[in-house]
C-alpha cells in the first residue's frame, strides 16, 4: 500500500477524477461511505483501498493511511475531517461548480492547492478572494479524460452494450439532485409522451439512484415499469459511464446543471426543463440568497442561453419539445460553443496529467 499519497472522497462522483491522478502517481483511496466504497470496489478493484470509519477512526486503515501520507487529494472540502492530518491537502473539482460563493471559498481556504476547472471558476474565485491569497492552478476539467471520441463506432458500441437500438436517435435525461431537480415532475411524463421511435435514457441524480429513500421506491418502480412497457428505454442507476451517455446522445434534457455544462464538450444539442426549482427564476433566487454578485450570477446562468426551455415555450407535450429542439439545434450552436469556452477554456483531456505533474514536482 502506497501511503505517500492518499485520495479521500465520500462521494462516488469524485472517484473518476481522483483515479485519473492516481493512475499517474499511485496512492491509496480512502472512503467510509458504503455506497461509494461499493462503487469503487466494482469499478476499480485493482487499486489500493483503505476503509475510513468515523466511529472507530483511530483503528481504521484509512485513518492510518492519511496519518502517514505526504499529500491528501480530495474532491470536497471536508475541512473538519481533514484538519487533524499534517499532510499537504489538495482539492480537485469533479463538477462544474457554477454556484461558487464566498462561503464556499472560505471552506476551501484550508487547502494547500486548488486545481480549478477553467476560466469561469478562476473569474469567480478572483472576484471572491477580495485581496486574500490562495494557491491555485487552472488545470482544466479532469473528467474530460474519460470522454470517448464521438465516432459512429463508439456510438454503436455504447448503444448495443445497453440494449438500445442504434438505428434510432438517442435522448438522455439528466436531472439535478432531489429537492432541486425535475425527476419527480418529468420522469414518467417523458416516458409517456416521447415517441418510442427515439431511444430514451433516464439517469436520476446519484442522490436518488445510489441512496434511494423508502418513500421514493414506489415512484422508481413505476418509472422502471413504464420504461419496460415503452421499449427502447433505460433507467440508468449509475451503471453506465456518464461520458458514454453524453457521447451517444443526440439530445440532452437537463435542469441547467453540471451535466448540461459537461455535455458541451461534444456540443450536444440540449433542451432545458425549467421546471420547479430548476426554473431560471428559482435558480437565480437561490444564487442571490447566497450573496453572489451580479457578474457571478450572469456567469452561472449562461447555460440557459444554450437551449430552448420547456417551461417557457408552452409546448403541448414533450414530443413537440424534443422535435423542436432537434430541428432548431443549429440556432444554438455558437452559444453552446461560446458557453463551453467561457466555462472551461480549451477542449482537451489532459487536466489530470497537469494536476499529477504539479503534485509530483511540488509536493512529493
Amino acid at each position: 500500500m502506497n501511503n505517500k499519497l492518499c485520495f479521500f472522497s465520500q462521494m462516488y462522483q469524485a472517484i473518476p477524477s481522483l483515479v485519473a491522478i492516481q493512475r499517474e502517481l499511485g496512492g491509496t483511496f480512502v472512503c467510509g461511505r458504503g455506497s461509494t466504497k461499493r462503487y469503487f470496489k466494482k469499478e476499480y478493484p485493482e487499486l489500493d483501498f483503505a476503509r475510513f470509519s468515523k466511529r472507530l477512526k483511530h483503528f481504521s486503515a484509512g485513518h492510518k493511511a492519511m496519518l502517514s501520507a505526504d499529500c491528501i487529494v480530495t474532491g470536497s472540502p471536508y475541512k473538519s475531517l481533514l484538519t487533524p492530518y499534517s499532510a499537504k491537502k489538495m482539492m480537485v473539482f469533479h463538477g462544474t461548480y457554477a454556484g461558487l460563493t464566498a462561503q464556499a471559498v472560505q471552506d476551501l481556504m484550508h487547502f494547500d492547492h486548488l486545481f480549478l476547472i477553467g476560466e469561469r471558476m478562476e473569474r469567480m474565485l478572483l472576484r471572491l478572494l477580495k485581496g486574500e491569497s490562495v494557491n491555485y492552478s487552472k488545470t482544466g476539467f479532469i473528467p474530460f479524460a474519460g470522454f470517448p471520441d464521438k465516432t459512429e463506432g463508439n456510438r454503436l458500441m455504447v448503444l448495443e452494450s445497453i440494449g438500445l437500438d442504434p438505428s434510432l436517435k438517442t435522448i438522455v435525461y439528466c436531472p439535478s439532485r432531489r429537492g432541486v431537480g425535475s425527476w419527480e415532475l418529468c420522469a414518467e411524463q417523458l416516458i409517456r409522451e416521447i415517441s418510442s421511435e427515439y431511444n430514451l435514457v433516464l439517469r436520476p441524480h446519484p442522490s436518488q439512484s445510489m441512496n434511494l429513500r423508502w418513500h421514493e421506491k414506489s415512484s422508481m418502480r413505476r418509472v422502471q415499469l413504464a420504461a419496460k412497457q415503452r421499449g427502447n428505454t433505460l433507467v440508468d442507476l449509475v451503471d453506465i459511464a456518464l461520458p458514454d451517455l453524453f457521447m451517444a446522445a443526440d439530445l440532452l434534457i437537463s435542469d441547467a446543471n453540471s451535466p448540461s455544462e459537461e455535455s458541451l464538450f461534444y456540443n450536444t444539442p440540449q433542451l432545458l426543463t425549467g421546471l420547479g426549482n430548476s426554473s431560471y427564476n428559482k435558480i437565480e433566487e437561490s444564487l442571490i440568497s447566497r450573496d453572489m454578485s451580479e457578474e457571478d450570477i450572469s456567469d452561472a446562468m449562461e447555460v440557459f442561453g444554450c437551449a430552448p426551455i420547456y417551461s417557457e415555450r408552452k409546448y403541448t407535450n414533450w414530443q413537440e419539445a424534443v422535435d423542436d429542439a432537434l430541428l432548431n439545434e443549429a440556432d444554438y450552436d455558437r452559444k453552446r460553443e461560446g458557453c463551453f469556452r467561457s466555462i472551461f477554456g480549451q477542449r482537451d483531456r489532459s487536466a489530470g496529467h497537469r494536476v499529477a505533474e504539479i503534485i509530483k514536482l511540488q509536493y512529493l
